[in-house]
């Protein structure tokens, strides 16, 4: 590939030979594996491709000839909520379609401990890097025993080092959900937070800072457990409280778990409590109320954290940056080192004006 460039001719990547051989990329990659899947007919189209463009596999493509299997190692943690479940499904058919699979790891609690530990096992595999996901879950300052000596990104709700990091910009979506409750002329917000250390959970901080900037009440935050069954509790205690009129809660199962405690009092949704949820779970539009709510897109965050994950690998760069210029339709740069992915208000039935005393 040196040679070429110092010749001064274009390099040919695995999208070329797809793209002659009128196949998909992931066609081209299980032929380089073996042919492991691939049709006959496709596997002529995809050799003469090859035979035509002089192509040379990369080392990772050589790696799979090899039948050695590249892995992108993923540690998670709470990998049962729909976020980091999606987000994996993400990663998954991403590493797939680039030729390489995907291993996981699940810390047996969120101690430092025993995350180091989950993260120093994933790193003595030698995979391709590390994905790490939701580490301001656990600690602002996990870059000091992260291990960044090899490919890596770290998929976060808010950026904190700067580099490799795909954003879900939650502090932003906290922000926008309460400034939107506000707008409807309630005069705060409760929040039921789930349950993430406080200076870490940025969707709890986007709240706070939007009540700060319009000068509004600011209640303390209400700490739930991920069980929707323990905001319905919660739900019947905030019901009992008639200065109650709106509360965001910190994801969407949470806040179906308010309205059903709220009406197990008596409350109306939203004629008596407006309530907005986060992430837009699937089921959040057939609700009764649909739920408003922050859109998240969890799968997209996967796939861009794999590819951000292999342009740190000089041989891979060039094949990864021509397909996803090709999926974009414009050009990415080698030395994009971090993405924000912003959430979007989804307006549904849940929320309303405040009623006005009669």
């Amino acid at each position: 590939m040196a040679k070429m460039r110092a010749s001064g001719k274009k390099s040919v990547s695995i999208k070329d030979v797809a793209k002659l051989a009128g196949v998909s990329v992931s066609s081209v990659s299980r032929y380089l594996n073996g042919g492991s899947n691939v049709s006959p007919v496709s596997q002529k189209k995809i050799a003469q491709a090859i035979e035509t463009l002089n192509y040379r596999p990369s080392a990772l493509a050589r790696a799979l000839v090899r039948e050695i299997n590249p892995a992108i190692a993923v540690v998670t943690i709470n990998s049962s909520q729909l976020g980091p479940t999606q987000m994996l499904g993400g990663i998954e058919s991403r590493a797939r379609e680039r030729g390489a699979s995907i291993t996981i790891s699940v810390p047996e609690t969120d101690r430092r401990e025993d995350i180091l530990n989950s993260l120093h096992m994933a790193a003595d595999q030698n995979p391709l890097g590390i994905i790490f996901m939701y580490p301001d879950m656990v600690d602002e300052n996990i870059s000091d025993f992260f291990p960044l000596e090899g490919p890596y990104v770290m998929v976060t709700g808010q950026q904190t080092m700067g580099a490799h990091e795909v954003s879900l910009c939650d502090q932003e979506g906290g922000e926008i959900i309460t400034r939107y409750l506000l707008s409807l002329g309630h005069k705060t917000v409760y929040h039921v937070a789930v349950p993430v250390r406080l200076e870490y959970n940025r969707r709890l901080q986007g709240w706070r800072k939007a009540l700060e900037n319009t000068g509004s009440y600011i209640p303390d935050p209400i700490i739930c457990g991920w069980d929707p069954e323990d905001a319905r509790e919660i739900g019947r205690r905030l019901a009992l409280n008639d200065d109650v009129t709106a509360v965001f809660a910190g994801n969407d199962e949470l806040a179906i778990g308010l309205i059903s405690g709220l009406r197990d009092m008596g409350k109306r949704v939203p004629d008596d409590v407006s309530v907005a949820g986060f992430d837009d779970h699937p089921l959040s539009g057939f609700w009764d109320p649909g739920l408003t709510t922050i859109h998240q897109e969890f799968i997209r965050a996967g796939r861009e954290s794999v590819d951000l994950l292999l342009r740190q690998i000089p041989q891979y760069q060039e094949d990864v940056n021509s397909v996803v210029a090709g999926e974009s339709g414009e050009e990415t740069g080698v030395s994009k080192k971090s993405l924000d992915i912003h959430g979007k208000l989804v307006i549904r039935n849940s929320t309303g004006a405040p009623h006005k005393e009669k």
